[in-house]
């Protein structure tokens, strides 16, 4: 999600119902721009990076 979507949701109190609906479109946008993605980003996006530095 985009940095001024997640500054207005910030500002907004937990107990506004306003907060859910805005929230649920922010992830709707989210979720459109990833479906328009090439197949190279999506499968780069979800892709894990390991460490493996840290398994020793």
């Amino acid at each position: 999600m985009s940095e001024e979507f997640l500054d207005e949701l910030h500002k907004i109190s937990h107990d506004d119902d306003w907060r859910y609906k805005l929230l649920m479109q922010g992830v709707k946008q989210t979720l459109a721009s990833r479906k328009n993605e090439s197949a190279l980003k999506r499968y780069m996006r979800r892709k894990t990076k390991h460490i493996t530095a840290i398994w020793k």
